[in-house]
């Protein structure tokens, strides 16, 4: 008997142990910035430890069980592995890291939760720990890492925009055409094996005129010469001097068919061999110069590097291959030593030498090899050599000397495009060292002198840049010739820098939704180009600005599309991510809660930890709005352990009873209810909500009295509780007043009626109450109240009967 009743009362006692226990019920996880933050709920708070072991961490809660439906979060990258076991009357959480953990701690919250706090250990967060041991005392500060991909970082003119106009210049291709080289007249002094000694077939004047570049007169007297001469071999001689003359005039059509059939009849002479030479320099000149160049390699095998004409041909293809941009070609046959230059071309061959290192953009060594040349009147008589020495001075900042030099260029370059283009950077060089002002009207000149042509849209936008330099007062007309160069031009990088700068003139002028128009029109067209990165820059300056006045405006949709149309700028850190605040509050105030809940919560995770506490009541009262009611208590629960004493302490509070209220948790919002409650009327509110509902009648009429201090007369919820509370503790005359205060646009309306209608029979008025009852069968709207007020009619009516 004895062992029956001590097995019995430890039947009891274990019993008693597992209803004692706590019940784990929950656990949620809080990420951030290299914190991770887990609460645990418990129907009641139990005794708690924590042990750890490098990577792993046990979190040990006595007597404590959990409920079967109870949810773990899965295994990350932080927290790679996760293992609950029951062991006897404790739970143990057992946490595994990918790095040993640099602090951790395990608390309790106000309102009853545990929290498991840890700052995550990194690949270098073991040797941070060592040096700090060293460094006692100092004290390392978080710093942001800079992104040298940011374009703000890379424009050179994102901290002065205005820069833009006076600094930027886009490349200008000003690169007059290769001369040609001639021999010197006639050829056939070169011509073996008389060679000087055939100038005695011209006579004095003959040489004269040639020497004066009188050609067609001495056409006259060659043909003159030939018809008079019977010696075939002088005849020959002298025809091809006449091929030659041609040539020099000018008069292409005579002169190829005169060489082509000297090259045709003596193929098999030197003489033909001359011809042919004349032939291709010619084509050289009038037609192709790559057709020349392919022309003399085939040649090449006939005129080797011992004849007199070796020098003059070996030159001649450094020209075609550098007219041809063959630039590896023509460094070979610059290398070349097996012919010796005469003097009247080797100083051409040196200059050409400066002509390939200006080529292939060897702007020092370009720059150096012209110097040597700069008194020449040789390289005056060279425009593409001419032109290089002009631009390799501009390029080492020799303003001065650039702008005289592009002068002299001007008076050997016939192109009228090209002459326009060398205006304009004369005049680009020359406001390098004079007040802009006083050069408007010579990029206007050049404007108005070379119209449709790369010059003068250049010239246009130059006059304009220097037009918003002086006044921004002249945005307006600025801006109208920046579009209309953008719409003219045929240029891509003219109209890329223009469109560029109409977008800057709007910025400047605070016009920053035009301007971001314009700049995804101009990122659109130009994936690739020399603005690109500065008009990135210059988005990046003005998305959260505006971003932040579409929705001050009250314009959220186009606020939101404006953020998602650049969510890879915010995804790069680009742009400051709180600035995504903004478009968190777009889709609150639209509706599109969920969105704006995950928007608050990922500014929470990046941002440091001075940052987080004013996105925390967006992102509650987005989560209540969208009806997750455990998700707010969750974040509440966060908030309030973060920031005990938070500014919004309050506010949250508020949310957090309204959410536990939606859920149906009365119990837990009956606890938060501060006490004494403070003055707050939508508090008041949803305290009546809590008392009345957990039928606490006293406070509720206590709370109730306070609110009605404040707002008089009271909403008709509170005002039909006001009149139910003191139905129900018993105070009928003031409850049938209260009742009559309800209107028949209340939910309660029925209700107050059929409260009215017993408290008339309590009092005797049996007909006052069946009135009552009637108006509610007749016009009631609620259908319970109805049945209710029929079934009192109903037993009245057989009552009578009896």
């Amino acid at each position: 008997m004895k062992h029956s009743i001590f097995f019995i009362l430890l039947t009891f006692l274990a019993l008693q142990a597992d209803v004692l226990a706590s019940e784990l019920t929950k656990i949620s996880r809080m990420d951030s910035k290299d914190i991770v933050q887990l609460y645990f709920s418990f129907d009641k708070t139990p005794k708690f430890s924590i042990t750890s072991n490098q990577r792993r961490v046990d979190l040990i809660f006595a007597d404590t069980v959990t409920t079967p439906e109870i949810s773990i979060f899965p295994p990350d990258d932080n927290i790679v592995k996760i293992l609950p076991h029951q062991a006897k009357s404790e739970f143990v959480l057992s946490l595994f890291f990918r790095y040993e953990p640099q602090k951790h701690k395990l608390t309790r919250s106000s309102d009853g939760k545990l929290v498991f706090e840890v700052l995550l250990g990194n690949e270098y967060s073991k040797s941070y720990q060592e040096l700090a041991k060293r460094l006692k005392g100092l004290t390392v500060v978080e710093k942001m890492p800079t992104d040298p991909s940011n374009p703000v970082i890379l424009s050179p003119y994102a901290k002065n925009w205005m820069a833009f106009f006076a600094n930027y210049e886009s490349p200008v291709d000003l690169t007059p055409p290769v001369k040609f080289t001639s021999p010197p007249f006639p050829i056939i002094r070169l011509l073996p094996p008389d060679k000087e000694s055939n100038l005695q077939l011209l006579d004095a004047e003959m040489l004269e005129l040639a020497s004066n570049r009188h050609w067609g007169q001495l056409e006259e007297m060659l043909l003159q010469r030939i018809d008079a001469t019977t010696d075939i071999e002088k005849k020959k001689l002298l025809t091809l001097t006449y091929g030659e003359t041609l040539l020099r005039k000018g008069d292409f059509a005579n002169s190829f068919k005169q060489l082509y059939l000297l090259n045709e009849q003596y193929r098999d002479e030197l003489l033909g061999t001359y011809a042919n030479y004349l032939l291709i320099h010619l084509r050289s000149i009038h037609e192709n110069p790559y057709i020349a160049d392919n022309e003399f390699q085939a040649l090449e095998s006939s005129v080797g590097n011992s004849i007199p004409l070796a020098p003059y041909f070996l030159l001649s293809q450094m020209e075609t291959a550098l007219a041809t941009h063959q630039y590896r070609r023509l460094n070979k046959l610059l290398l070349r030593d097996d012919v010796a230059f005469p003097q009247t071309i080797a100083e051409i061959v040196r200059i050409r030498q400066a002509d390939y290192w200006y080529a292939i953009k060897q702007q020092v060594k370009a720059y150096a090899a012209y110097q040597l040349h700069k008194n020449s009147p040789i390289l005056l008589t060279l425009p593409y050599s001419l032109g290089g020495y002009c631009n390799t001075l501009y390029n080492q900042k020799k303003y001065k000397e650039a702008a005289a030099c592009y002068e002299q260029l001007a008076q050997i370059v016939p192109d009228k495009p090209l002459l326009g283009l060398i205006s304009y950077r004369k005049n680009m060089a020359k406001l390098k060292f004079t007040e802009g002002s006083t050069l408007i009207g010579d990029f206007t000149r050049i404007e108005h002198a070379f119209p449709e042509t790369e010059a003068g849209y250049r010239a246009a936008m130059k006059k304009n840049d220097l037009l918003f330099q002086q006044s921004r007062a002249q945005g307006k007309q600025v801006i109208e010739s920046y579009e209309s160069i953008t719409e003219n031009t045929l240029s891509r990088s003219i109209k890329e820098e223009s469109l560029f700068k109409t977008a800057l003139v709007h910025a400047e002028l605070g016009e920053a939704a035009t301007s971001i128009a314009l700049l995804q029109q101009l990122l659109r067209e130009f994936q690739h180009g020399d603005v690109r990165m500065s008009a990135l820059a210059l988005l990046i300056k003005l998305l959260p600005g505006e971003i932040k006045r579409l929705v001050d405006t009250k314009e959220y949709i186009k606020a939101l599309v404006l953020a998602k149309q650049h969510r890879d700028l915010f995804q790069k850190n680009w742009i400051d991510s709180k600035f995504l605040a903004d478009a968190a509050e777009a889709y609150h105030r639209i509706g599109i809660y969920d969105e704006a809940q995950k928007l608050y919560l990922y500014l929470l995770e990046i941002l440091p930890v001075d940052q987080r506490e004013k996105f925390y009541l967006p992102m509650i009262q987005a989560t209540f709005n969208h009806g997750d009611y455990r998700l707010v208590d969750d974040y509440a629960a966060q908030y309030a352990y973060n920031y005990p004493h938070g500014q919004f302490a309050n506010e949250v509070l508020f949310i957090r009873i309204q959410a536990l209220v939606g859920d149906e948790r009365l119990t837990d919002a009956l606890s938060l209810l501060p006490s004494p409650l403070p003055d707050n009327k939508e508090l008041f509110k949803i305290a009546v909500s809590i008392y009345f509902r957990n039928n606490d009648y006293d406070n509720c009429l206590a709370v109730l009295k306070k609110l009605s201090a404040i707002e008089t007369p009271l909403p008709q919820k509170e005002q039909f509780i006001l009149a139910e509370c003191l139905f129900q503790t018993g105070a009928f005359t003031e409850a049938e007043n209260e009742f009559q205060l309800v209107s028949p646009e209340n939910s309660f309306y029925e209700q107050s009626l059929f409260r009215l209608a017993t408290l008339e029979r309590k009092k005797g008025n049996e007909e006052n109450g069946l009135s009552f009852l009637k108006k509610i069968v007749e016009k009631g709207k609620s259908p319970r109240w109805k049945q209710f007020a029929e079934r009192e009619l109903q037993f009245k009516t057989a009552s009578d009967r009896r």
